[in-house]
């Protein structure tokens, strides 16, 4: 959970190039750091013994999760007449794909960016050597 602010930071800093829409930014900002919050299903597996395997950089990383946010957001806006409630969902799903995009670039492990129907995305598989 330290990169978060990282992904936070991030976020904030795309402000210049984003739209001047009604909760978009906060999305953004948030959405840079939700992925992230599957930490709590790992610390809790963790503390009950349970499997771990699978709950980081997987479901919450995934493109598929981004888009259905969006579109849950989208609709829920749309049905209660309040865009910026779609703003808000529009921002989550960037600040999602900014995340992954932060993650594959910044850290060595991979992140399943097309979980369920793909495996782990690593652009620097091959780079390295965990076995030192």
């Amino acid at each position: 959970m330290a990169q978060a602010g990282i992904h936070g930071m991030v976020g904030v800093a795309v402000k210049k190039l984003a739209p001047k829409k009604e909760w978009l930014m906060l999305g953004i900002i948030l959405g840079n750091m939700l992925p992230d919050m599957d930490a709590l299903a790992v610390a809790y597996a963790t503390l009950t013994g349970g499997d771990t395997h699978g709950l980081h950089r997987t479901w919450s990383h995934s493109i598929i999760t981004a888009l259905g946010l969006v579109v849950i957001f989208y609709l829920i806006g749309a049905g209660a007449k309040r865009p910026r409630i779609g703003n808000l969902g529009l921002g989550l799903g960037i600040g999602m794909l900014m995340h992954d995009l932060l993650d594959l670039l910044i850290w060595f492990r991979g992140v399943e960016i097309f979980w369920p129907f793909y495996g782990e995305v690593n652009f620097w598989e091959g780079l390295y050597s965990v076995d030192c």
